[in-house]
């Protein structure tokens, strides 16, 4: 039976377009020994094989919490369109061609939607969360606040990724096996202990406490040696100079304190969004640029907001018990 050819280019692409096609209806004996020749061709024909395996067999183990997750990304208002209806003098029987197609694409469209970064991280925060791992070389981690993380060691590497979120490594010494933290904006190698590395949205901060860290960026650029007490940022695509750190500021979320120096409303407001479940909307630009300077603790968001509420003279709306809008009083 003819089936659609599958992509030209694209590796993740073909492997998605055989794993969808080996669970449809259509993959006989053709082809079966279309795909083992597939896998035959290459060695990274078969890397792709096995992580796009990998992938489907995770999402046998989807909790409810991710299932509704997915639902969410998925069905979104803007997504869904209207079905026209179609008469039925214009429905026609359609070519064995036609249903292999929709199968594959249905099956890998499918694929695609649910890969989201950090989905299947090893280990998961939610808002206002923090947690202490100690991995099984004796690294340990602490995750901050809305953070994902996972961990795959080998006899030859330590490597982890931080999707999202921020966490301080006090790294275990192993000369046989780097230390490597990767983000979607850059690799952090360990050459000493501990170090802070803060990764939201696509932004980076990396953060030295002990010893050093080597960062390479994902634009090529590359710091051999990013000293204790010092911290390198990745910022609006921009490498920005390496600084002094303030590591009393740097480490103040591992004591559950917020510390704010000067900064706009609007930056202290996006920080305790990142520990509540709740928008904070600012009515104004004015009042979004105004200076904060205070001490507050992230276990506690709601007495957070009203001292800045007492402090600046503001109004506060609830709308709903998941969204606040600050107003000036006057």
């Amino acid at each position: 039976m003819p089936v659609p050819p599958p992509p030209e280019d694209n590796l993740a692409q073909q492997a998605d377009y055989w794993l969808a096609l080996s669970h449809s209806p259509f993959f006989g004996a053709e082809q079966k020994q279309a795909l083992q020749d597939w896998l035959s061709a290459s060695l990274q024909n078969q890397q792709a094989w096995r992580q796009a395996q990998l992938f489907w067999q995770q999402t046998e183990s989807l909790t409810q919490a991710q299932i509704a997750e997915i639902e969410k990304r998925v069905l979104k208002p803007s997504v869904l369109q209207p079905i026209p209806s179609i008469p039925k003098a214009k429905i026609r029987y359609k070519s064995p061609v036609f249903y292999a197609t929709a199968a594959c694409l249905v099956l890998a469209i499918t694929l695609k939607l649910l890969w989201q970064p950090g989905l299947f991280a090893d280990y998961q925060t939610a808002k206002g969360e923090q947690e202490q791992v100690v991995l099984r070389d004796g690294s340990s981690v602490l995750l901050n606040t809305d953070t994902r993380l996972s961990v795959k060691f080998s006899q030859n590497s330590r490597a982890l990724t931080l999707h999202e979120g921020e966490a301080y490594f006090t790294v275990a010494p192993d000369k046989q096996r780097p230390f490597t933290v990767q983000t979607a904006k850059g690799d952090i190698t360990a050459l000493g202990t501990a170090f802070n590395i803060q990764q939201l949205d696509d932004d980076l901060t990396v953060t030295v406490f002990q010893h050093a860290v080597r960062v390479k960026f994902s634009n090529g650029q590359q710091i051999e040696h990013l000293n204790e007490g010092q911290q390198t940022a990745y910022i609006d695509d921009q490498i920005q100079p390496t600084t002094t750190a303030n590591l009393n500021q740097a480490k103040a979320w591992r004591e559950h304190r917020l510390v704010f120096k000067n900064q706009p409303l609007q930056t202290v407001v996006a920080e305790l969004e990142r520990y509540r479940p709740v928008k904070i909307i600012i009515a104004n630009k004015a009042l979004a640029q105004h200076r904060v300077t205070g001490v507050f603790d992230p276990r506690d968001t709601e007495a957070a907001i009203t001292v800045i509420e007492k402090t600046l003279g503001l109004k506060e709306y609830r709308l709903t018990n998941k969204l606040v809008v600050l107003l000036s009083a006057g």
